[in-house]
C-alpha cells in the first residue's frame, strides 16, 4: 500500500509518497512565513497531487506541529506556524480526495523510529527529537495514544520543567527542557561563550578538543541527561531515542547521557533503558505520518 505522509514544519514541508517504510519519492515545500493558512494548504496539496499522479496512493498522514485533536483533526494550538482552530485534516482530505490522519509532528517521527528504525523490536519506545525546539513522544505496541484531547496533548516533553526558575522559553515560562537543550538554547549559549551562533561549529570545535567547545557540550549533556533520567523514571520506555538535527553529533554527548541512566535511572537492572541514536533522519516524520 502507498500512502502519503506529511511532514510539516515552520519553514518546510517534507512530502513523501511511502511503501512498507520506504520513501519512493519526496519533495520538500516552504511554509512560507508570509502565507496565511489557506496558503499553505494549497502549497501542500498541490505538491502532493503531483507526486502522487499516476501513483496508486490510498491515504494521506499529516505530522503537524502544536497540540492537535485526532478526534477533530484540528491543529488546536501551534506556536511554530502559529495557528489556531485549524482544521487541517478534513482540509487536505478534502482537497487530495483521500481519507486523512493527523497527530503531533515529533510524535510522528517517534512512531516512525519505533516501527521501522532505532526503536523497532521492542514495545515500549520514547523518542526525543532535539531541534530549533525539543519535542517528543511515546509508542506503545507500535502505535501512539490517540483518541482524546489529553491523549493528544501529552508527551509534551519540551516543556517540563528542567531548572525551576530558569531560563526564559518561547513558551513564556523558565527553565522548560527546550530552554537548555534545543538548538535555539546551545546556539544561544554558545553565542555567549564562543562569539559564534553555529551549533555545528560548536560540535566541531568540540571534536578538536577546543575547551570552551567541550564545556558547551558537556554542559548541553549534563542537562539533557537530567531530563532523559526523569523521562525514564517517569515513561520506562525499553529505548529512548535521540533523534532530530543534533543527534548527528550524538557521538559527543550519548556516553554523558548514556552513564546518566545507568547511575541514576531506579531499578534499572529489573527494568532497563536503553538511550539509542535516531536511525531514519530527517525520513522518521514522513514515515511515521504514513502510519497513521
Amino acid at each position: 500500500m502507498i500512502a502519503l505522509g506529511i511532514d510539516l514544519g515552520g519553514t518546510s514541508a517534507k512530502i513523501g509518497l511511502v511503501e512498507d517504510g520506504n520513501i519512493v519519492e519526496s519533495v520538500q515545500v516552504p511554509t512560507r512565513a508570509d502565507s496565511d493558512y489557506e496558503g499553505i494548504v494549497t502549497d501542500l496539496t498541490e505538491a502532493a497531487k503531483k507526486l502522487a499522479l499516476h501513483r496508486k496512493v490510498q491515504k494521506v498522514g499529516i505530522g503537524s506541529p502544536g497540540i492537535i485533536d485526532t478526534k477533530t483533526g484540528v491543529v488546536c494550538f501551534s506556536n511554530n506556524i502559529r495557528w489556531s482552530d485549524a482544521p487541517l485534516r478534513d482540509d487536505i482530505s478534502k482537497s487530495l480526495g483521500l481519507p486523512a490522519e493527523i497527530a503531533n509532528d515529533a510524535k510522528c517521527a517517534a512512531l516512525g523510529e519505533a516501527v521501522y528504525g532505532a526503536g523497532k523490536g521492542v514495545d515500549r519506545v520514547a523518542m526525543l527529537t532535539l531541534g530549533t525546539g525539543v519535542g517528543g513522544g511515546l509508542v506503545k505496541n507500535g502505535k501512539l495514544e490517540r483518541g482524546s484531547i489529553y491523549e493528544d496533548a501529552s508527551g509534551i516533553f519540551g516543556h517540563m520543567t528542567l531548572v525551576p526558575n530558569g531560563r526564559p522559553c518561547t513558551c513564556g515560562r523558565k527553565g522548560c527542557f527546550e530552554a537548555y537543550c534545543s538548538a535555539t538554547a546551545v546556539s544561544e549559549k554558545a553565542q555567549q561563550v564562543l562569539g559564534i551562533s553555529s551549533v555545528k561549529e560548536v560540535f566541531e570545535r568540540a571534536k578538536k578538543k577546543e575547551v570552551k567547545a567541550v564545556w558547551l557540550v558537556e554542559n548541553f549533556a549534563s542537562y539533557l541527561a537530567s531530563a532523559v533520567v526523569g523521562l525514564a523514571n517517569i515513561l520506562r520506555p525499553q529505548r529512548i531515542v535521540i533523534g532530530g538535527g543534533m543527534s548527528a553529533s550524538a557521538k559527543l554527548f550519548l556516553p554523558q547521557v548514556q552513564d546518566a541512566v545507568k547511575r541514576e535511572v531506579y531499578g534499572l537492572e529489573y527494568a532497563p533503558v536503553n538511550v539509542v541514536v535516531a536511525k531514519l533522519g530527517n525520513k522518521a516524520g514522513i514515515i511515521g505520518a504514513s502510519l497513521l
